[in-house]
């Protein structure tokens, strides 16, 4: 099967299963916001942020050597499994001391200490769920981690919402994330020994030595990455509040719930490039420049409507009585999320490759400066617009375009060609078009759940017009929307083509 193919096959799989899971979120963070209002809320934020921080560090980045590993000799699933998960064990219960005491050492009230003691819990359960969900995605079989998400989402939401309307607060809320990770833990182990890798003779265990060496460039990279990411909301409750976290976070919140588009994308593609990289080079630099152009079409038209339509967004999911100052962080951030999705690939790919060094060296030096930024930009947007999230909103996009710059410096020449930047600039005119629709509906007085919709077949209709898909992937989606097999075009042509070029930056890579 065509790598690309395969790719999507899990990734509609998986995004299927994402999309149902975001939309629950999404409905639990309306009902969550609304109902707790924008300071407790603010607070909650906070806490899942400190939480956030800390314990992306409780795998010490095994899942992602898992992964990689099981993806290349699944023989080797249950040695590595097991050292893992001794880790996270290890690791986890040490982490939730030090997530007590940060809390305690940044002087935050007692609700937000009360939340941190909460939700690290929270942050235990996930890190093994996490390596068991990479358990399966090294076997490119992603849909039970997907499922059991769901589920564990759909649960909460039941819980959560008759429980908010007899007054519960925060704590509760906080509580209920705990039971649904839980959940998912419990369902995603179910289906474990099924997979091959368990089947198979393993060989002997990796010695710890190796097994800790492999998983600190994963560490590092996963560490520095949410330092960077997160930091800025503790900058921002400690110098403007609560309040101005609160706003931030509905603004962030609808960002992530779309954050699962690069997500299941990459999830889908690291295993595959992973093994491509090895055992076909060619095919490597096919399958991640159709994987390009697939999620800047996907990309352009998610930006565009954010921005254009986040006063009708920002009413609708959060009322504007509570969270109207959320609008230009919310516009700002929709920028962000366009460049974002393309660093989520480029990432994917460094790690798949293993240059993953030169990624952490990135994030490295943004954790000087994107700090640096936050400190400048907060507190003069607090005193400009009465609004520090949007300094930190600022901060992000600033941060998001150097990572940009850095990665696709860092990747082999060649990988992404001339017929890239065709297709992103094709795409680029086509969200000129698709904002201009957007404004014009919004001045005409036209629904802008109706807009969005129009807008977005037309965007659509005009990328496949336009040919910025790849022709297997049309083929592919058509087929799968027709519900019968149609055969992707022979591929063998176009990879004998980059295989000359590709052979020759691999070399000097391995060098």
């Amino acid at each position: 099967m065509d790598p690309v193919i395969s790719i999507l096959r899990n990734g509609s799989l998986l995004g299927a299963a994402q999309i149902v899971s975001s939309l629950i979120a999404m409905a639990l963070m309306v009902v969550v916001s609304r109902t707790l209002g924008d300071v407790e809320f603010g607070r909650l934020y906070l806490a899942l942020t400190l939480s956030a921080i800390i314990g992306i560090v409780v795998d010490l980045g095994l899942s992602q050597v898992v992964t990689r590993v099981v993806a290349r000799e699944p023989a080797l699933t249950a040695p590595y499994l097991r050292r893992a998960a001794l880790v996270v064990g290890i690791l986890g219960a040490l982490l939730y001391v030090v997530l007590l005491g940060v809390a305690q050492a940044l002087g935050y009230t007692a609700e937000v200490r009360f939340l941190v003691a909460v939700l690290g819990l929270l942050m235990v359960a996930e890190g093994f769920a996490t390596l068991l969900s990479a358990v399966y995605q090294g076997h490119e079989r992603m849909l039970v981690p997907a499922v059991a998400r769901v589920i564990g989402n759909a649960v909460m939401l039941a819980l959560v919402v008759p429980l908010l309307s007899r007054g519960y607060g925060a704590a509760m809320v906080a509580a209920m994330m705990v039971l649904a990770s839980c959940l998912r833990l419990a369902l995603t182990g179910v289906t474990l020994r099924r997979l091959g890798g368990f089947r198979q003779r393993p060989p002997s265990p990796p010695s710890w030595p190796d097994l800790l060496r492999a998983g600190l460039p994963f560490l590092a990279a996963q560490g520095l990455g949410i330092f960077v990411i997160r930091v800025d909301v503790v900058i921002l409750g400690q110098i403007a509040g609560e309040a101005r976290v609160g706003w931030y976070g509905a603004a962030s919140r609808v960002v992530e719930a779309l954050n699962f588009i690069p997500i299941v994308l990459t999830t889908a593609t690291f295993p595959v490039a992973s093994r491509l990289w090895v055992t076909s080079p060619a095919q490597f630099q096919a399958t991640v420049r159709k994987t390009l152009h697939v999620l800047l079409v996907i990309t352009v038209p998610v930006a565009v409507t954010l921005f254009a339509l986040a006063d009708q967004i920002v009413g609708f999911l959060f009322t504007l009585a509570s969270y109207a100052p959320a609008i230009p962080i919310l516009r700002i951030q929709a920028v962000s999320l366009g460049l974002m999705y393309v660093d989520y690939l480029v990432v994917c790919i460094l790690m798949a490759i293993g240059r993953e060094r030169r990624w952490i060296a990135f994030v490295a030096a943004a954790c000087f400066l994107n700090p640096a930024i936050n400190w400048l930009l907060i507190p003069a947007t607090e005193a400009s617009f009465g609004n520090g999230a949007i300094g930190a909103a600022l901060g992000k996009l600033v941060t998001e375009v150097l990572f940009m710059v850095c990665t696709l410096r860092a990747l082999p020449v060649g990988i992404f060609g001339a017929e890239s930047w065709r297709v992103a600039a094709r795409a680029a005119a086509l969200g000129v078009a698709l904002g201009a629709f957007l404004l014009g509906s919004r001045a005409i007085g036209a629904p802008w759940v109706l807009a969005g919709a129009l807008g977005g077949t037309g965007y659509l209709a005009a990328a496949v017009w336009c040919r910025l898909l790849p022709p297997d992937v049309t083929t592919w989606v058509v087929g799968s929307l027709l519900r019968r097999p149609i055969a992707a075009p022979d591929l063998t042509p176009e990879l004998d083509g980059v295989l000359a070029g590709h052979e020759g930056s691999r070399s000097a890579d391995a060098a």
